[in-house]
């Protein structure tokens, strides 16, 4: 499989797939969400997330103007004057009470359900449909159907560990419930496969995703890296990664080979409590990741941002002039 993760960033290219952003109740890093939005074709909110969406609207005095597509949750954690402030500029908020499933999985059935109404520039919110995960468009004969809807998370690794650790479970479980979706209509000998594409997690300082077993290919231009002592500052404002990267494995040991690292390995064994891939370097403009198939069990590839795509980052005036 092929990424291009700088796609989501850059205004010179699109992304392959159109992709949605889910905003959690997570701390909003403002620079990569203002990045990446440009390309989204739908923003939803997880219950708390529009609190977050709305503070940062709010403080750049754009909150009756910059308005999600939807909200969507059991609605305990939006604040009242959150609610209220959206539901009179008519965004509309969805009310699931069920108990025995997170916002985040309620959202990722919803985007789900919707996709191809998504991807055809429809809001299914606004529909009169009141099953909330009743699909309200299939694929008509306009739709490319190799498309899938990329999901974009927004949410924060910096703060409680505990809400760190959910969410890589979460980014986790979405995976692995699109790659059984997408088994099973294999076996059932169903041409289609699961519309959701591929899950991005985007926090303070990182861009993190799943990697399949299998062999990929991540194409990382536009990145900041320490051996090429003759990049010019025009690049670095043009740069969106930076060249720290890991491999986590996610669950249990497994076997890994780097091509175009600072350190490459071939069919290293990786573990929790074993040797991890962590804090090593981007060396090409193109990565070879290949993770063990016997095994069968995925990685987690993260990779840093350049600073001025990270939280909170302030624009000195030395590199401004």
């Amino acid at each position: 499989m092929e990424w291009d993760p700088t796609s989501l960033f850059r205004t010179d290219t699109v992304p392959t797939n159109p992709f949605a952003i889910l905003v959690l109740n997570q701390p909003v890093n403002e620079r990569a969400f203002d990045a990446v939005r440009r390309h989204a074709c739908y923003t939803l909110l997880a219950d708390g997330g529009a609190n977050r969406y709305y503070d940062l609207a709010q403080s750049r005095s754009a909150a009756s103007t910059d308005l999600p597509s939807c909200i969507l949750g059991d609605l305990d954690s939006i604040q009242s004057h959150v609610r209220a402030h959206y539901a009179a500029h008519h965004v509309p908020i969805l009310h699931d009470p069920d108990q025995y499933s997170t916002d985040f999985a309620k959202c990722m059935r919803f985007l789900r359900t919707h996709a191809h109404a998504i991807m055809s520039q429809e809001n299914p919110a606004l529909s009169d449909n009141h099953d909330l995960y009743m699909t309200s468009r299939r694929a008509g004969p306009n739709l490319q159907r190799k498309k899938k809807l990329d999901v974009v998370v927004l949410g924060g690794l910096g703060g409680r560990v505990d809400q760190g650790f959910s969410q890589i479970h979460h980014l986790y479980m979405a995976h692995a419930q699109r790659r059984e979706i997408s088994s099973r209509l294999s076996s059932a000998g169903d041409e289609n496969e699961d519309i959701l594409g591929e899950l991005y997690l985007l926090s303070e300082e990182s861009l993190s995703f799943i990697l399949s077993p299998g062999k990929h290919i991540i194409h990382t231009p536009l990145t900041h890296r320490l051996d090429l002592a003759d990049t010019s500052a025009d690049q670095d404002e043009k740069n969106v990664l930076a060249e720290n990267v890991g491999i986590i494995p996610l669950a249990g040991p497994t076997f890994i080979s780097l091509t175009g690292f600072e350190w490459d390995v071939t069919r290293w064994k990786t573990e929790i409590g074993g040797q991890l891939s962590t804090s090593n370097h981007i060396r090409a403009s193109r990565l070879e990741i290949e993770v063990d198939m016997a095994v069968d069990r995925p990685v987690l590839f993260t990779v840093e941002l350049v600073a001025g795509l990270k939280k909170g980052y302030i624009k000195s005036r030395s590199s401004a002039s």
